[in-house]
């Protein structure tokens, strides 16, 4: 369907957000926007005719006006008949190294089919000791997409190793290296794009280009990806695009 790499550019000045996607060739596919002054969270997404094809929606029913003061964390990216395409929600995973670090609950049922004491204070202190671990390892903001609200898991956008680490450094000290010159304009992170399975194979990989005035990203292809699910795939890896594009620059600004 297209032609890869596809190549996602910001503007050097705009008011909102906004970022073109092309087509390895150059050729426009669509333009994503995200008006400065709104009342809600909702982006246009129009084609190389100026027609609008897709919206994506926020899950915040009011926002004050600035797009800085945007608090969806999901969005539902429908069609031009609202029929939703996907949905796209983040939150923190824990690192891929550190996903089997977690100790079994005992049961607490005995063998006679009765509550067993022990098993049930077992079955406690295992919880709160996967929970405290859960809080405590490192962990990745990373995006699933769903085909509903609550509903099937379709892919995931997740930040590449070193990026994810990069994360990790503590909020002051990532500033700190951001605000050095040039340094936020030379950090390329990338992303990674899995079907079904959250330690699924790559199959797309989005990077940001090193660029002394506008922000560029390539999308690659790295793996099996039909027409059905690159209809849903691009869109919400524009998304994404552009929420980690704001990311970087708020880091930056601080």
């Amino acid at each position: 369907m297209y032609s890869y790499p596809l190549k996602f550019e910001f503007p050097m000045i705009s008011l909102g957000r906004q970022m073109d996607v092309k087509n390895g060739d150059g050729g426009f596919i669509m333009r994503i926007s995200d008006p400065f002054i709104a009342f809600k969270d909702e982006m246009t997404v129009i084609n190389g005719k100026g027609s609008t094809v897709m919206k994506a929606k926020g899950d915040t029913s009011f926002r004050f006006l600035f797009q800085f003061a945007s608090t969806s964390t999901s969005w539902n990216i429908v069609d031009s008949s609202e029929k939703t395409v996907a949905w796209v929600t983040n939150y923190w995973a824990r690192m891929e190294e550190f996903k089997d670090v977690h100790v079994e609950s005992p049961s607490g049922i005995g063998s006679d089919g009765r509550a067993d004491i022990a098993g049930v204070l077992g079955n406690v202190a295992a919880n709160m000791f996967n929970n405290k671990v859960s809080q405590s390892l490192p962990s990745r903001l990373v995006y699933k997409i769903t085909d509903s609200e609550y509903g099937n898991v379709m892919g995931w956008v997740v930040p590449s190793r070193g990026t994810g680490w990069f994360d990790f450094l503590p909020y002051s000290t990532r500033i700190q290296i951001l605000n050095l010159p040039f340094a936020a304009r030379a950090y390329a992170p990338s992303y990674e794009f899995k079907l079904g399975n959250l330690y699924s194979p790559t199959v797309l990989k989005l990077q940001k280009q090193r660029d002394l005035l506008v922000d560029k990203y390539t999308l690659e292809k790295t793996g099996d990806l039909g027409d059905a699910n690159e209809r849903w795939a691009v869109p919400a890896l524009s998304l994404v695009a552009m929420f980690e594009r704001q990311r970087v620059k708020e880091m930056a600004d601080w």
